[in-house]
């Protein structure tokens, strides 16, 4: 018998010893901390084996109790089904209830416990009377906050133990529980303490899935470094990594076992950070970003450093999947920076130190140095990032200067590079390396918004001739990228003035209806305040051509335009 399964039995054991213990009320208190793993060790070991050696167990919760009529209700609801409501007479109580049973549906507890509500308190007593050879299982204790009540409970409990065979156990985290100190030591045989040490409760969380036996060290590891034993939350950790494996797998472009040994690590510390420590999503997020430190953290050691060195693998879309947010699924788009299969820089990158002998390490740094100095074709987050391995590795001297120094030559560097930026994606914007006091960094922010803003260049003179041939080409594409973002301000009067001349009367109609939709919302100002100025000299220039146009279609069109301009000019504008 494996250990765990060895120590879970022992428990059973004594719990059985104490409960047929006759010198003492066969009342039982099971003792652990919240999260721990109580209830689930209650109905996986504790009631298979109690029913083993022929014991009749009944299991129910305490949460939601007001009073003590309703643990009555729920002590009777749990334990009468029809099936075991014995009677020899036939217009007894029970026979009476058992036919309204019968007809409501007798297996549902909730139904019983609807009945019983409505019942006297003979019926209900008599009912109580005839309860025998149980062991009742009781979950919750500690989630009753009226300390008399939870005196009244044990006390009902201790009483009904001494008039049949019934024999009671108590699931509770006695540090919350508010009963009567002296009251539990008169009453109970005996406290058990689960007392579940983290490697069983990482076996009972993780054991079922069949990757965990490859990533157990890496899964140990996370959970031993925040001490995590709370087994919902190990639960909860356990079935996201899953997910994430089942995403991980489909895609054989990546290093899987790279990317699992990161990401389980990641996912359980997001985990804590949420469920234990209480952060929101938006939290753990500006934790995870050096730069949003306060002034007096920077001479201090970081307090949230782990979360900086998990940066990398972070998006706000995994963030919110791991805590159960918005984001209830994960995609392979939602990840952050995934290591590469057959990329030897990914594997030198997000490798441990210690996993690489002398000789090893140094062909990998020679791999490094020729991919950050002499590749001409590389892709540009990658080579930035590489460019700051090679750095970090160089300033706290783990090769002789023998190799070039990069800070030497960078500059000249990055003007000799052909880059790809295929690789600039949304993924990839949180980089692995430190973004403090790095000219690598530096470089890489100021080459990254030159690409960006030469592309938003094209894409404004793509769109712009598109828009002055038709206004159909683009309207559903502005709508999408620009409901709340400026866009008209963009371009000048004149561009705007040379597309309306040159539409037909069609494309004014569609244009007319999209500046009246667009600017409908209450708080659209808050967003849309910049396009104010070129709005206002549209509407002169359309009144122009309006009042110059002969009545017809075209004219009605402008009419239209003008009124629909008129709206939004009062909407953005913040004087009125």
């Amino acid at each position: 018998m494996p250990v765990t399964e060895n120590k879970t039995h022992c428990i059973s054991e004594h719990i059985i010893a104490l409960l047929n213990d006759t010198s003492f009320p066969p009342l039982v208190m099971l003792d652990g901390d919240w999260g721990e793993g109580k209830t689930y060790f209650t109905k996986n070991t504790l009631i298979p084996e109690l029913k083993s050696k022929g014991y009749k167990c009944v299991f129910f919760s305490l949460t939601g109790l007001a009073n003590i009529n309703d643990f009555k209700d729920r002590l009777l609801s749990a334990s009468y089904i029809k099936n075991e409501i014995n009677s020899e007479e036939g217009n007894s109580i029970s026979t009476i209830f058992t036919s309204i049973i019968s007809q409501f549906g007798g297996e549902n507890g909730g139904t019983v416990a609807s009945i019983l509500s409505g019942a006297s308190g003979l019926v209900k007593e008599s009912m109580l009377s005839r309860l025998s050879d149980r062991t009742i299982i009781v979950d919750d204790l500690d989630r009753i906050t009226d300390k008399k009540l939870c005196d009244l409970i044990i006390g009902e409990c201790l009483q009904l133990s001494d008039d049949s065979n019934l024999k009671f156990i108590f699931i509770v985290n006695d540090k919350k529980n508010l009963a009567d100190t002296a009251m539990k030591e008169k009453v109970f045989s005996g406290i058990v303490r689960l007392n579940k040490n983290l490697t069983e409760s990482v076996e009972i969380a993780f054991g079922e899935y069949s990757w965990f036996d490859t990533y157990r060290e890496y899964v140990m590891k996370a959970i031993e470094r925040k001490e995590i034993k709370n087994l919902r939350v190990l639960k909860r950790a356990s079935k996201k990594i899953d997910e994430i494996f089942k995403v991980l797998q489909c895609d054989e472009s990546l290093n899987l076992h790279s990317c699992m040994s990161n990401l389980i690590s990641v996912t359980i510390l997001v985990i804590f950070y949420h469920y234990e420590k209480g952060f929101s999503e938006s939290d753990i997020w500006e934790k995870s970003e050096y730069v949003n430190m306060l002034p007096n953290e920077k001479n201090k050691k970081y307090q949230y450093a782990d979360l900086v060195e998990i940066s990398s693998f972070l998006t706000r879309e995994f963030i919110s999947y791991c805590v159960g947010g918005s984001n209830w699924y994960v995609s392979i788009e939602d990840f952050g920076r995934l290591p590469k299969n057959g990329c030897p820089i990914d594997a030198f990158i997000f490798s441990a130190h210690f996993q690489h002998d002398d000789l090893s390490f140094e062909h990998k740094v020679d791999t490094l140095q020729k991919f950050v100095f002499d590749d001409v074709n590389v892709p540009f987050s990658k080579w930035f990032e590489a460019s700051y391995f090679y750095y970090f590795l160089q300033f706290h001297e783990f090769f002789s200067l023998e190799r070039p120094v990069l800070s030497d030559s960078f500059e000249y560097l990055v003007k000799q590079k052909n880059f790809d930026y295929s690789d600039l994606d949304r993924r990839t914007h949180r980089l692995k390396f430190n973004s403090e006091n790095n000219f690598v960094y530096e470089k890489y922010v100021e080459q990254r918004d030159s690409h960006i803003t030469e592309q938003e260049q094209d894409s404004h003179s793509d769109v712009l001739t598109r828009m002055m041939r038709s206004w159909k080409d683009v309207d559903i594409e502005i709508y999408r990228s620009h409901q709340l973002k400026s866009f008209f301000n963009q371009f000048s009067i004149n561009q705007l003035t040379d597309c309306i001349d040159g539409w037909e009367n069609s494309d004014l109609l569609l244009f007319s209806d999209f500046i009246s939709e667009r600017y409908k919302a209450s708080n659209i100002r808050s967003y849309l305040s910049e396009e104010l100025d070129i709005l206002s000299q549209l509407l002169c220039e359309v009144n122009i051509r309006r009042e110059k146009e002969p009545a017809g279609r075209r004219k009605g069109a402008l009419r239209l335009l003008k009124y629909n301009l008129l709206s939004a000019q009062k909407t953005l504008n913040t004087d009125q």
